[in-house]
């Protein structure tokens, strides 16, 4: 126990006596900072000096926001030692922290302050967004301006920006600051359609040109009117719906291509749709005449922006009568030739019916569709034996009746 408690007390005498000699080493240390200022331009050449006695080898531990290095290299004159930075060091703003170190010793440490360099040409990062707005002084078009230096290091706050905004013949000037790096504004659109032309300019450096264009803002209601050859219902010429010049609510035209719905409501409850696309702001659609007389009622819509007045038409049934002829035992029933409003053969393609019944009850209903005028139905014996029957003949709205006929 006694020889334990003295190698302790031995240990203890030598820690002393190295203490003693590392406090005399530093004692026999001199440093002192050199280096006339502590803020620098980005692209300098920063040096740091030092007036060192006493270590032969010092070093320069350097910390960046761009990172981390050790300098082992110095030049030496008498006792003054000059570390260079780094170019990646020098080139980036910032505070940069230095730690001067000896023989493995903190000898003196401090900062220096890197700037956006003023002296070389600026450089400018500018968006616009979006490019398509719409009239009326509500909707806008960001403009973003990141100015920096020639080493993409950004200028500091409160740099002036220079914004152009062009519009028909007025040029127009905003003065904006930059902040956390960049410098913005809205650039509101105009109550009329057009084209914004739009740039920036940062000590002299001036941006590209920008440009958004103007659109026009939702439509308004409006008028629809109607075109037709003629008034009857043959199932063959087209009506046409047409719209007034659509317009916003600050009288622009709206743009071409937006789609107009036409509805049309018959008179046996039915919906018919027909669509046109705007050009230079009228919308024009086609719809076919009704194959019997109809009264239609017409009204169109652009979907949840705007609607039209609502129009009536009428058609009439093009003939008011035509001729049902039997042969060949009554089987052959030729209907035609049918003559229309002017006494011109109806349109190929007519749709013709023919309605059987027996002792007044429905038995079968035949549809053809016209040539030259006629159609022709056959009864054949295998299918309606011996009996009688009546029918009824529809075309064009119109039904003729036929009275019992006997078959055998």
């Amino acid at each position: 126990m006694k020889k334990f408690q003295l190698l302790i007390i031995l240990l203890g005498l030598a820690g002393s006596i190295c203490s003693f000699a590392y406090i005399q080493q530093l004692d026999e240390v001199q440093t002192e900072e050199l280096t006339e200022k502590s803020i620098f331009q980005a692209g300098e050449n920063i040096q740091l000096s030092f007036k060192i006695i006493g270590i032969e080898n010092p070093k320069l531990y350097l910390q960046h926001s761009y990172g981390s290095t050790l300098l082992n290299k110095s030049k030496k004159e008498n006792n003054r030692f000059t570390f260079q930075l780094p170019e990646i060091f020098s080139k980036k703003t910032g505070e940069l922290t230095w730690i001067l170190l000896g023989d493995g010793v903190h000898l003196l440490s401090g900062t220096i302050k890197i700037t956006p360099a003023t002296t070389t040409t600026t450089q400018l990062e500018t968006y616009l967004g979006p490019r398509s707005i719409v009239a009326g002084n509500q909707d806008f078009s960001i403009l973003v301006v990141s100015p920096t230096d020639s080493y993409d290091n950004p200028l500091p706050d409160s740099t002036e920006v220079l914004l152009f905004k062009q519009y028909k013949n007025t040029i127009s000037e905003f003065k904006v600051l930059t902040k956390n790096l960049i410098a913005w504004r809205n650039m509101v659109s105009e109550p009329k359609t057009g084209i914004m032309q739009i740039s920036a300019q940062v000590n002299g450096t001036s941006s590209k040109e920008f440009t958004a264009n103007i659109y026009p803002f939702n439509a308004t209601n409006f008028q629809i009117s109607w075109d037709r050859n003629h008034e009857y219902a043959d199932g063959n010429q087209l009506t046409e719906f047409s719209t007034s010049i659509i317009k916003d609510e600050f009288k622009n035209i709206i743009a071409d291509g937006t789609m107009v719905e036409f509805l049309i409501h018959t008179e046996e409850n039915h919906l018919l749709k027909t669509y046109a696309s705007t050009i230079n702001g009228i919308a024009k659609a086609k719809m076919l005449h009704p194959d019997s007389p109809q009264t239609w009622k017409v009204k169109a819509y652009i979907p949840g922006m705007a609607e039209s007045n609502t129009i009536e038409l009428n058609y009439k049934a093009p003939l008011e009568d035509f001729p049902v002829k039997f042969s060949a035992e009554n089987r052959k029933i030729t209907v035609g030739p049918l003559v229309s409003f002017m006494n011109q053969l109806i349109p190929d393609g007519t749709q013709v019916k023919l309605l059987i019944y027996h002792e007044g009850e429905w038995v079968e209903t035949k549809q053809k569709t016209s040539s030259n005028g006629k159609v022709a139905f056959r009864l054949e014996k295998e299918f309606y034996p011996e009996n009688r029957y009546s029918f009824q003949v529809k075309t064009l709205g119109v039904t003729k009746e036929i009275r019992e006929r006997k078959y055998e």
